[in-house]
Protein backbone atom coordinates (compact mmCIF):
# COMPACT_ATOMS: atom_id res chain seq x y z
CA UNK A 1 0.00 0.00 0.00
CA UNK A 2 2.88 2.39 0.70
CA UNK A 3 4.21 1.65 -2.79
CA UNK A 4 0.90 2.46 -4.47
CA UNK A 5 0.50 5.61 -2.39
CA UNK A 6 4.00 6.84 -3.23
CA UNK A 7 3.70 6.18 -6.94
CA UNK A 8 0.41 8.12 -7.07
CA UNK A 9 1.68 10.94 -4.88
CA UNK A 10 4.71 11.35 -7.16
CA UNK A 11 2.40 11.88 -10.13
CA UNK A 12 2.64 8.42 -11.68
CA UNK A 13 -0.05 5.82 -12.14
CA UNK A 14 0.56 2.32 -10.73
CA UNK A 15 -0.76 -0.56 -12.76
CA UNK A 16 -0.99 -4.24 -11.90
CA UNK A 17 -2.77 -7.29 -13.23
CA UNK A 18 -5.31 -6.63 -10.47
CA UNK A 19 -6.44 -3.51 -12.39
CA UNK A 20 -8.44 -5.53 -14.88
CA UNK A 21 -11.07 -8.15 -14.25
CA UNK A 22 -11.59 -9.84 -17.60
CA UNK A 23 -12.43 -13.50 -17.19
CA UNK A 24 -11.40 -14.18 -20.79
CA UNK A 25 -7.81 -13.06 -20.28
CA UNK A 26 -5.40 -15.12 -18.22
CA UNK A 27 -3.12 -13.46 -15.72
CA UNK A 28 0.17 -13.91 -17.61
CA UNK A 29 -1.36 -12.29 -20.70
CA UNK A 30 -2.47 -9.36 -18.55
CA UNK A 31 1.01 -9.07 -17.05
CA UNK A 32 2.83 -9.17 -20.39
CA UNK A 33 0.41 -6.61 -21.84
CA UNK A 34 1.06 -4.28 -18.92
CA UNK A 35 4.83 -4.80 -19.07
CA UNK A 36 4.78 -3.95 -22.78
CA UNK A 37 3.14 -0.59 -21.93
CA UNK A 38 5.33 0.39 -18.96
CA UNK A 39 8.67 2.13 -19.03
CA UNK A 40 9.14 1.84 -15.27
CA UNK A 41 8.68 -1.24 -13.14
CA UNK A 42 8.88 -1.79 -9.41
CA UNK A 43 9.42 -5.40 -8.39
CA UNK A 44 9.52 -6.67 -4.82
CA UNK A 45 11.26 -10.02 -5.16
CA UNK A 46 10.99 -10.64 -1.41
CA UNK A 47 7.31 -11.46 -1.86
CA UNK A 48 7.88 -15.19 -2.10
CA UNK A 49 6.31 -16.23 1.19
CA UNK A 50 5.23 -19.82 1.63
CA UNK A 51 1.56 -20.64 1.17
CA UNK A 52 -0.42 -22.84 3.56
CA UNK A 53 0.93 -25.94 1.79
CA UNK A 54 4.56 -24.84 2.23
CA UNK A 55 5.15 -23.80 -1.39
CA UNK A 56 6.73 -20.44 -2.25
CA UNK A 57 5.13 -18.02 -4.66
CA UNK A 58 7.60 -16.93 -7.31
CA UNK A 59 5.31 -14.49 -9.13
CA UNK A 60 7.42 -11.39 -8.45
CA UNK A 61 10.76 -12.87 -9.57
CA UNK A 62 8.99 -14.31 -12.62
CA UNK A 63 7.47 -10.94 -13.52
CA UNK A 64 10.88 -9.31 -13.06
CA UNK A 65 12.25 -11.85 -15.52
CA UNK A 66 9.62 -10.90 -18.09
CA UNK A 67 10.38 -7.21 -17.56
CA UNK A 68 14.11 -7.88 -17.91
CA UNK A 69 13.52 -9.97 -21.04
CA UNK A 70 11.43 -7.19 -22.60
CA UNK A 71 14.30 -4.77 -22.04
CA UNK A 72 16.97 -7.20 -23.18
CA UNK A 73 15.28 -8.52 -26.31
CA UNK A 74 12.65 -5.90 -27.11
CA UNK A 75 12.53 -3.10 -29.63
CA UNK A 76 13.86 0.42 -29.10
CA UNK A 77 10.94 1.38 -26.86
CA UNK A 78 11.31 -1.74 -24.69
CA UNK A 79 15.03 -1.12 -24.28
CA UNK A 80 14.16 2.06 -22.33
CA UNK A 81 12.69 0.06 -19.46
CA UNK A 82 13.98 0.84 -15.99
CA UNK A 83 13.31 -1.14 -12.84
CA UNK A 84 13.49 -0.65 -9.12
CA UNK A 85 14.02 -4.01 -7.45
CA UNK A 86 13.20 -4.42 -3.79
CA UNK A 87 14.09 -7.13 -1.38
CA UNK A 88 13.40 -7.29 2.32
CA UNK A 89 17.05 -7.43 3.46
CA UNK A 90 19.92 -6.38 1.21
CA UNK A 91 21.57 -9.22 -0.75
CA UNK A 92 19.21 -11.97 0.43
CA UNK A 93 18.17 -12.47 -3.21
CA UNK A 94 21.54 -14.18 -3.67
CA UNK A 95 20.12 -17.09 -1.63
CA UNK A 96 17.21 -17.82 -3.98
CA UNK A 97 17.75 -15.90 -7.24
CA UNK A 98 21.51 -15.79 -7.65
CA UNK A 99 21.39 -15.62 -11.47
CA UNK A 100 20.73 -11.90 -11.14
CA UNK A 101 23.80 -11.37 -8.97
CA UNK A 102 25.31 -7.94 -9.51
CA UNK A 103 22.08 -6.00 -9.90
CA UNK A 104 21.40 -3.05 -7.64
CA UNK A 105 18.53 -3.90 -5.32
CA UNK A 106 17.08 -1.75 -2.56
CA UNK A 107 16.12 -3.14 0.83
CA UNK A 108 12.81 -2.01 2.28
CA UNK A 109 13.29 -3.86 5.60
CA UNK A 110 9.48 -4.19 5.77
CA UNK A 111 9.49 -0.51 6.64
CA UNK A 112 7.13 1.75 4.66
CA UNK A 113 9.41 4.77 5.19
CA UNK A 114 12.38 2.95 3.62
CA UNK A 115 10.20 1.90 0.70
CA UNK A 116 8.79 5.40 0.21
CA UNK A 117 12.25 6.97 0.28
CA UNK A 118 13.67 4.51 -2.25
CA UNK A 119 10.74 4.87 -4.65
CA UNK A 120 10.79 8.66 -4.45
CA UNK A 121 14.52 8.92 -5.08
CA UNK A 122 14.36 6.41 -7.94
CA UNK A 123 11.43 8.16 -9.64
CA UNK A 124 13.19 11.51 -9.24
CA UNK A 125 16.42 10.19 -10.77
CA UNK A 126 14.80 8.31 -13.62
CA UNK A 127 11.99 10.67 -14.62
CA UNK A 128 13.93 13.88 -14.03
CA UNK A 129 10.72 15.43 -12.72
CA UNK A 130 11.67 18.31 -10.46
CA UNK A 131 8.33 18.67 -8.67
CA UNK A 132 8.30 15.46 -6.63
CA UNK A 133 7.60 15.85 -2.92
CA UNK A 134 10.45 15.00 -0.55
CA UNK A 135 10.49 11.53 0.96
CA UNK A 136 9.79 13.08 4.36
CA UNK A 137 6.70 14.82 3.00
CA UNK A 138 5.58 11.58 1.33
CA UNK A 139 6.02 9.65 4.59
CA UNK A 140 4.03 12.26 6.52
CA UNK A 141 1.29 12.22 3.86
CA UNK A 142 1.17 8.43 4.00
CA UNK A 143 0.85 8.45 7.78
CA UNK A 144 -1.95 11.03 7.54
CA UNK A 145 -3.70 8.98 4.86
CA UNK A 146 -3.48 5.84 7.00
CA UNK A 147 -4.85 7.76 9.98
CA UNK A 148 -7.94 8.82 7.99
CA UNK A 149 -8.38 5.49 6.19
CA UNK A 150 -10.54 3.87 8.91
CA UNK A 151 -12.98 6.78 8.75
CA UNK A 152 -13.06 6.62 4.94
CA UNK A 153 -13.64 2.87 4.87
CA UNK A 154 -16.45 3.12 7.44
CA UNK A 155 -18.23 5.53 5.08
CA UNK A 156 -18.08 2.98 2.26
CA UNK A 157 -18.96 0.14 4.68
CA UNK A 158 -15.74 -1.77 4.19
CA UNK A 159 -12.91 -2.81 6.45
CA UNK A 160 -9.35 -1.82 5.57
CA UNK A 161 -8.29 -5.43 5.08
CA UNK A 162 -10.97 -6.09 2.45
CA UNK A 163 -10.39 -3.07 0.21
CA UNK A 164 -9.89 -4.34 -3.36
CA UNK A 165 -6.89 -2.94 -5.23
CA UNK A 166 -8.90 -0.67 -7.55
CA UNK A 167 -10.88 0.73 -4.62
CA UNK A 168 -7.68 1.41 -2.71
CA UNK A 169 -6.32 3.29 -5.74
CA UNK A 170 -9.47 5.43 -5.84
CA UNK A 171 -9.12 6.21 -2.15
CA UNK A 172 -5.51 7.26 -2.66
CA UNK A 173 -6.46 9.43 -5.63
Amino acid sequence: RAMVFTVYRCGFYPITAMDEDNGLENRIDKITKLIRKCRYGIHDISRIELNINGYPRFNMPYELGIFYGARRFGDKLQKQKNALIFEKIKYTYQQYLYDINGIDTKAHNNNPQDLIESIRHWLFAQSRRKNLPSHKQLSADYQNFNATLPKITRKVKMSISEIPFNDYCLLVE
